[in-house]
């Protein structure tokens, strides 16, 4: 069950955050300018986000391709969760503007505390014996 519900959320949360990306791809690029990165790295990583977005979720469904996209999204919420982690420890020398879309109503704490449940029960799907698969479309 946790698998199920692991994958169907991961599915959601990263297909939304793709699409917001590139249906708004001027205020994404913009933002991304914003965060406290060196600017040679912000070409590549304004098409490698979305570009792992969407594989990790497309590769959530296929039984095939589950275990290693649940170890993206596994890999991609402890990148970010520690990015937060940086911002809140202060580390950077400005606070970068938020996520967009819903997320950008909560508090950087709060974006972490979601953040680190998603990447616990990601980290229990992967757990999960693989004789349960939950393909949400059998390869």
């Amino acid at each position: 069950m946790a698998r199920h519900l692991a994958v169907v959320l991961l599915v959601v949360l990263f297909m939304y955050a793709s699409f917001g990306k590139i249906f708004d791809l001027k205020d994404y690029v913009d933002s991304m300018y914003n965060q406290p990165l060196p600017h040679w790295l912000v070409a590549p990583m304004v098409i490698f986000l979305p570009v792992a977005e969407v594989a990790t979720a497309l590769g959530l469904i296929f039984e095939k391709t589950q275990r290693r996209s649940l170890q993206s999204a596994l890999g991609l919420l402890s990148l970010f969760s520690l990015y937060i982690a940086c911002i809140l420890l202060h580390f950077f020398r400005w606070v970068p503007c938020s996520c967009g879309a819903i997320f950008h109503k909560l508090t950087w704490g709060q974006h972490l505390l979601i953040n680190l449940l998603l990447a616990a029960l990601t980290a229990m799907a992967l757990t999960r014996r693989s004789k349960d698969p939950v393909p949400l479309y059998p390869s």
